[in-house]
């Protein structure tokens, strides 16, 4: 039994496609890639590069101005005042130390503002150095006065 028929199936799959046809179409996609290839080659940017910054420390404030110097130079003359009338106080013997507690915050509060000043100033500077032998010598105190070492031993 021979079929008859097959042979058409195979050439109508094939018919509709024309050779001709892909090579217009492929030229002309050949011609618009090419135009564009040609294009982008032209109008080429040039890359920038980004410039490395040197050692990014962190941002301080430094005061350079003879009045900042002339405000840490109060604030530390402030300071002092306050640690004298307290050694004034501690020498007194009528004066308790619930007394001189509140004496001994608003110390603590200058402190904290003049270390606040003292990381502000250049290391170059001279002032630098008694800011903070006086900040040590003020925490040290505070330190004392918390711990209990003034208590009267009776």
């Amino acid at each position: 039994m021979k079929i008859d028929g097959n042979d058409d199936i195979g050439r109508s799959a094939y018919a509709d496609k024309s050779p001709s046809r892909q090579a217009t179409v492929t030229d002309e996609f050949k011609k618009i890639l090419e135009a564009t290839v040609d294009r982008s080659k032209t109008q080429t940017a040039k890359i920038q590069t980004t410039p490395q910054p040197d050692s990014l420390g962190p941002i301080r404030f430094r005061p350079r101005s003879s009045e900042a110097r002339e405000a840490a130079v109060e604030r530390l003359d402030n300071l002092l005042n306050l640690l004298d009338q307290y050694r004034k106080q501690l020498a007194d013997s009528r004066v308790t130390l619930r007394q001189i507690e509140p004496l001994l915050n608003t110390i603590d509060k200058e402190q904290k503002q003049l270390t606040a000043v003292l990381k502000a100033m250049p290391d170059e500077d001279g002032l630098k150095d008694i800011v903070h032998r006086t900040l040590i010598t003020t925490s040290l105190e505070v330190v004392k006065f918390n711990r209990g070492d003034y208590i009267p031993v009776n």
